[in-house]
């Protein structure tokens, strides 16, 4: 622990906190750099500046500040500064001190020796844009030293000509590094980004693809590389998957044989011993039942070899969770078996006379019912019961055996032999009672079965009744006109003459309805609201009955809204006819009967037209029928009377 801290002050101090900031290489090797450049040219040229103490003081300001610089630069390249300025200034002050060095032409110029270093370091540390400018600039200055009359450096011509040309050799050689450097950076980020983005695809495909992927060694253990919803299929959350041995996972599900099977198959597919055709359709688990916390899934699986050159083979295994397909394929043979069953039953039931069949339904409630009462009864022994029990049994089944009903027959032939078995013990315990009697409750369900079928004919039989069918149509008219409406009401028939309904008056009758029930609920029948502040049922009425009458048929249809609105109709009838003055309400009555009135702002699919009441104003007129109308604010009711002996009009 101790070692630790001290190895990150050491490296604190200096590093600093920054270098461990930085996310790319280069970055990180510029760091130390500049951190070893500033670093080392501290020490000696502190000690060169104290050294000419008294003996040159420009070149004790000029150490000490350049000194002072590569502290400043140390402290900067540890703060939020960006990297590529901090060295800037003082890569700069060294340029010029290389230059200041030429200028005093000692030793043949060797004591500029450092200028030849100038390239590479501003071109490193300042980046290649500043660091060709300054190059070039130091370039400058150098041809203006050696060659102005203002310096007289007392050199041979060819030193100058080879201090150039090197000058020149060392900058070029660091462009064109520096260049290639900065190409290969741009391509590696090009190429990791590349790499990001597929490893993001690949974990993306990991992530959300809803198979179970994984790779598998010759170990058969589950390498790190696999999908998540592998997981979740497998139901396994307490650890990683990695590392696991697939079969032992499996264990729980296959027995011992089938584990030595799975390792079989295993082996063959690495050894190719047969072709992958051959071994997906070999394979034992392809659908098999996966048991894990008392539950059991349905799991299915594929198995393919992968091979390359550089790596050991491994096989890519998927697993799917096919639970709900096959629980949707049981419930589809339940429902075909359900329906093959209903159809047998309806072939049985329709080949028996109606009383017959009654008389049967009777008699088996009676049996069953006497079962009942006997299993009640405590002064009967269990063997006693199972006797009776057995005795009711066989007259039901022999009853539905000669009715033909074989599948019902059939279970209470299997019913008896039960019952045989236990009354053939010594001792008969009362759970084997109710054990029969549960089994008995079962079957009976096929017996109320039949009588469900006897039902759907009599209602099949009863709905092609053309009252019937006018009654029902008016009542999916009244539902679907007041969802539309955002009101509630409903339609009672009183007594309905299906003998007029099956002359010409039909249809008439039919369309008459129809549009009395479209103008109550539009215009007659109040919202919700409406109709319990006026203390109605929120729920509107409407009724209608077609009797015989003397020869004549009478058709009432009624409805508990607001009636006719005479002030509203009156309105719009003075609007439509601004010459008349005032009207009475016999006046305003014909109005609503006339073609293209309404009292609608705008028509909809339901109403507004004004064509509604006109219809039945002309099909009445055309039956040689009349008319009566009561309005009030409780409701509306329509009086329609036909002449019976008269040809009539569809």
């Amino acid at each position: 622990m101790k070692k630790t801290k001290t190895k990150e002050i050491l490296q604190s101090i200096f590093l600093g906190k920054r270098y461990f900031e930085l996310k790319t290489i280069n970055d990180q090797v510029r760091y130390m750099t500049m951190n070893s450049i500033f670093t080392a040219a501290i020490i000696p040229l502190t000690i060169l500046g104290i050294t000419m103490i008294g003996v040159d003081w420009f070149r004790v300001f000029i150490d000490f500040f350049i000194a002072f610089l590569c502290l400043t630069s140390l402290i900067l390249i540890r703060s939020k500064v960006p990297l590529r300025l901090v060295p800037v200034f003082p890569v700069s002050v060294f340029g010029a001190y290389c230059l200041f060095l030429l200028t005093t032409g000692h030793l043949d110029l060797w004591a500029a020796v450092w200028i030849f270093s100038f390239p590479a370091i501003v071109i490193f540390l300042c980046l290649i844009k500043i660091g060709i400018i300054e190059t070039v600039l130091m370039f400058a200055g150098i041809i203006f030293i050696l060659y102005s009359p203002l310096f007289s450096i007392q050199v041979e011509n060819d030193v100058k000509i080879r201090i150039i040309l090197a000058y020149v050799l060392v900058s070029s050689l660091a462009i064109i590094y520096e260049y290639i450097s900065i190409k290969k950076d741009k391509k590696e980020i090009a190429l990791n980004m590349e790499l990001a983005q597929e490893r993001d695809v690949v974990q993306t495909m990991k992530d959300n693809i809803q198979q179970g992927i994984f790779l598998m060694d010759k170990e058969l253990r589950i390498l790190p590389q696999y999908s998540k919803p592998l997981k979740t299929i497998l139901s396994y959350y307490d650890s990683e998957l990695a590392g696991k041995n697939f079969l032992d996972i499996l264990s729980a599900s296959l027995d011992a044989r089938q584990l030595n099977t799975m390792k079989g198959y295993f082996s063959m597919i690495f050894s190719k011993a047969k072709s992958e055709k051959v071994l997906a359709t070999a394979n034992p688990i392809a659908e098999f039942t996966y048991k894990v916390d008392d539950r059991i899934k349905y799991l299915s699986t594929k198995f393919h070899l992968i091979e390359d050159k550089d790596a050991e083979p491994v096989i890519i295994a998927i697993v799917l969770d096919i639970s709900r397909e096959k629980e949707f394929e049981q419930e589809m043979l339940e429902q075909k078996e359900a329906q093959e069953l209903e159809m047998k039953n309806l072939f049985d039931v329709i080949q028996i006379d109606p009383l017959v069949f009654q008389d049967f339904i009777d008699d088996t409630e009676s049996n069953f019912n006497y079962i009942n009462s006997i299993l009640k009864d405590r002064t009967l022994t269990e063997k006693q019961v199972v006797a009776k029990f057995f005795q009711n049994v066989h007259a039901m089944k022999s009853n539905a055996l000669i009715l033909g009903l074989e599948t019902f027959g059939n279970k209470l032939h299997t019913l008896e032999d039960e019952i045989k078995n236990i009354s053939s013990q010594t001792k008969v315990s009362v759970e084997d009672v109710l054990g029969l009697a549960f089994k008995l409750e079962n079957i009976m369900q096929d017996k109320d079965a039949y009588t469900k079928i006897v039902k759907k004919i009599e209602a099949f039989k009863t709905s092609h009744q053309v009252d019937t069918i006018l009654i029902h149509s008016l009542t999916r008219a009244v539902e679907k006109i007041a969802e539309e409406t955002n009101k509630k009401a409903e339609i009672k028939a009183g007594f309905v003459e299906k003998s007029i309904l099956e002359t010409n008056l039909r249809k008439p009758i039919k369309d008459i309805l129809f549009q009395c029930v479209r103008n109550s609920l539009y215009h007659g029948i109040e919202s919700v609201d409406e109709r319990i502040a006026k203390n109605k049922k929120p729920v509107g009425l409407l009724a209608l009955s077609i009797k015989n009458v003397n020869g004549t048929a009478e058709i009432i249809f009624s409805d508990d809204g607001r009636g006719f609105e005479w002030e509203k109709i009156k309105a719009k009838f003075l609007s439509l006819n601004p010459t008349v003055k005032e009207v009475d309400r016999k006046v305003l009555l014909s109005a609503v009967f006339s073609p293209e009135f309404s009292t609608s702002d705008a028509a909809s699919t339901i109403a507004g037209r004004g064509v509604g009441l006109s219809l039945v104003r002309d099909l009445v007129k055309e039956n040689k029928g009349t008319i009566k109308v009561d309005s009030s604010g409780s409701g509306l009711t329509f009086k329609f009377t036909f002449p019976l002996t008269t040809g009539f009009k569809y």
